[in-house]
């Protein structure tokens, strides 16, 4: 099967089954889709260089970012910039320490994003066009997940970041997470010891397995001091800034209001504090805020947040370093890491236990 093949199936030319492979956006959705589908059905992948043919090693690791919104737009398509990838405070800084430390042992990174569930096949593409002799894949909730490595029927060197393991795939991968568990429970532990009692939270993508553990840990330190975590205090969000200020709104409805809020990253927390603003509320004299990741804007917002320190150095480490471990010694070695975070004390939240 060639890209005239699939180009007289579907009725263009070969160059707009070529544009269409490399992402051009000056393709109408409908022809798109069509190619695309095609290519899916026919299992087309193009022609790879002989030399990657020959089964060469050509020292290049992919990364793909998979963040699916419940619309599935595109992300060719996609007009909202809060929803692109570098307006995200996790994907954009372990990008950066990845490509460094995948650069101090002469491999080069290739990026995609996928932001609908029709385009899951790229990753394949990747492995079976042999661009890339590694990859890894940040993000995907459980059931895109399966759908990856169903989809990858043969054994390839892999990673996963911010992905839940499972009987099904503990084996098929290297794992590396935050232990978003544990920092979740300390914040609601840390705001227990402000004397705070009135606590919500504005929750992450719940998809994600970051924005689940942070949600589940936030719960059950609440839980253990007998702290009633109300409906009303809770606010759902997708990790972007204009979900928070959503929830915010909403939570600040409540009579009486919360005295602290968890806001389960420091993106939302600006959504949070804009929301509060407009209330005439201060921070944290009205109401303290605590958010996740800490990154540079963190302190120097109005006031300094505090938030949770997360090594994002580290985990890009570890990833790129069992990867490529792994491709060199042509083993995949299946280890699940962890890397904890810690609480940044900053001037966002209130002690109330004298007051």
């Amino acid at each position: 099967m060639k890209s005239e093949d699939i180009a007289k199936i579907v009725g263009v030319s070969r160059s707009t089954v070529s544009r269409v492979i490399n992402n051009y956006p000056d393709i109408p959705v409908a022809t798109r889709e069509k190619v695309l589908k095609a290519i899916k059905e026919y299992n087309y992948y193009p022609n790879a260089s002989a030399r990657k043919l020959a089964g060469i090693k050509n020292s290049t690791l992919g990364v793909f970012v998979v963040d699916i919104k419940d619309d599935e737009t595109p992300h060719h398509v996609i007009k909202n910039n809060e929803a692109l990838l570098y307006g995200n405070t996790f994907f954009a800084p372990f990008i950066n320490a990845f490509i460094d430390q995948s650069n101090k042992t002469n491999y080069y990174v290739l990026i995609s994003t996928i932001y609908s569930t029709s385009e899951l096949w790229k990753i394949q593409s990747a492995f079976y066009e042999k661009r890339i002799d590694g990859g890894v894949i940040i993000g995907s909730n459980k059931e895109d997940y399966k759908k990856i490595l169903k989809q990858m029927k043969k054994e390839f060197f892999l990673a996963a970041v911010d992905i839940e393991t499972d009987d099904f795939n503990k084996d098929r991968a290297i794992y590396v997470n935050i232990n978003n568990y544990k920092a979740a429970y300390d914040i609601g532990k840390y705001l227990i010891e402000l004397g705070h009692k009135r606590i919500g939270i504005i929750t992450g993508d719940l998809e994600k397995l970051s924005g689940k553990n942070r949600f589940d840990g936030f719960k059950q330190a609440l839980k253990d001091y007998n702290i009633n975590l109300k409906d009303d205090f809770i606010g759902y969000g997708d990790f972007t800034e204009p979900s928070s200020y959503l929830a915010m709104k909403n939570i600040l409805k409540s009579s009486p209001r919360p005295t602290a809020v968890f806001v389960s990253n420091d993106t939302m927390a600006i959504g949070a504090y804009k929301a509060i603003g407009e209330l005439n509320l201060k921070i944290p004299d009205d109401i303290s805020i605590i958010g996740f990741d800490n990154t540079e804007i963190s302190e120097y917002m109005s006031p300094p947040l505090t938030t949770v320190s997360v090594s994002f150095y580290e985990v890009a480490k570890y990833t790129a370093g069992l990867l490529i471990e792994s491709i060199e010694n042509g083993n995949l070695k299946t280890v699940h890491k962890v890397v904890d975070a810690k609480i940044v004390k900053r001037k966002s939240c209130k002690n109330i236990s004298t007051d």
